[in-house]
């Protein structure tokens, strides 16, 4: 397929060939898939290399191509927007048409760390059970996760599918996870999670730290490491009486 080179075409040669080969991924292509190299692409559209490089660039911005260093140019996976909300990854994920898949990286009992411990709301040294698992969906690598459960409340779990955890909690354990606190912050991949999510080193990434309870009992504390290229946060803003309201609801103040 050539681009067209007539006067009457008013849009530009970048312009043709960025239509092109959006119609190629969203038709042809699947996530992940390799995109032609620049000399293949110059030979199919009979353009310049400086009009396929901008043209891929707009689609880089654009979301639906990804460079990868030494490696090529290839088709992006989902982008999630989700909310601040106590829900596991697989069904959020499946809430909105998206395949999830859950692989366990470790599992292991070990003392709880002064951290974990305290988080827990458990003496230091005591057993918990540490969790490593690499989330994606439609097969696109979307969080590392690390999770910590107290062994007293969670005897045998090694014994188990460790894919869904909450799911697990209810059904083998009569735990049920009612709410949450959690956090989020920005940093950088390390060569761990850069390895681990299929990114470069150093790309941005979202932190999320949880605290579950069933009811007032801690039973998770977990970090989990999000693509920023794929996982965007959403939260709704009340209006400040109503927001005032709900805080006051929440967290009652003592009375007389």
């Amino acid at each position: 397929m050539k681009v067209v080179d007539d006067d009457r075409v008013i849009t530009t040669k970048r312009a043709q060939v960025r239509q092109i080969l959006e119609r190629r991924i969203r038709e042809e292509l699947h996530a992940g898939d390799a995109l032609e190299s620049e000399r293949e692409l110059v030979g199919q559209l009979g353009v310049s290399r400086v009009t396929i490089r901008q043209a891929i660039a707009d689609l880089v911005e654009a979301g639906l191509l990804e460079k990868t260093q030494g490696k090529g140019t290839f088709v992006t996976g989902p982008r999630i927007n989700s909310r601040l909300h106590l829900m596991s990854f697989s069904r959020e994920m499946r809430a909105r048409g998206l395949k999830p898949r859950t692989q366990v990286l470790s599992a292991a009992e070990e003392p709880a760390s002064e951290e974990v411990a305290e988080r827990l709301r458990i003496a230091p040294g005591d057993q918990v059970v540490r969790l490593e698992r690499l989330r994606t969906a439609d097969g696109t690598p979307m969080a590392h996760e690390v999770g910590w459960y107290p062994s007293a409340l969670f005897p045998g779990l090694l014994q188990h599918n460790l894919a869904a955890v909450y799911d697990l909690m209810v059904e083998r354990y009569g735990l049920d996870a009612t709410h949450g606190e959690q956090s989020v912050s920005a940093e950088a991949a390390d060569m761990d999670s850069a390895r681990i999510l299929g990114i470069a080193r150093r790309a941005p990434l979202l932190v999320q730290e949880r605290l579950t309870f069933a009811d007032q009992t801690p039973v998770e504390f977990s970090l989990s490491r999000y693509r920023a290229d794929r996982y965007r946060i959403h939260s709704t803003l009340l209006p400040r009486a109503q927001a005032r309201a709900e805080d006051a609801a929440e967290h009652p103040t003592m009375g007389s």
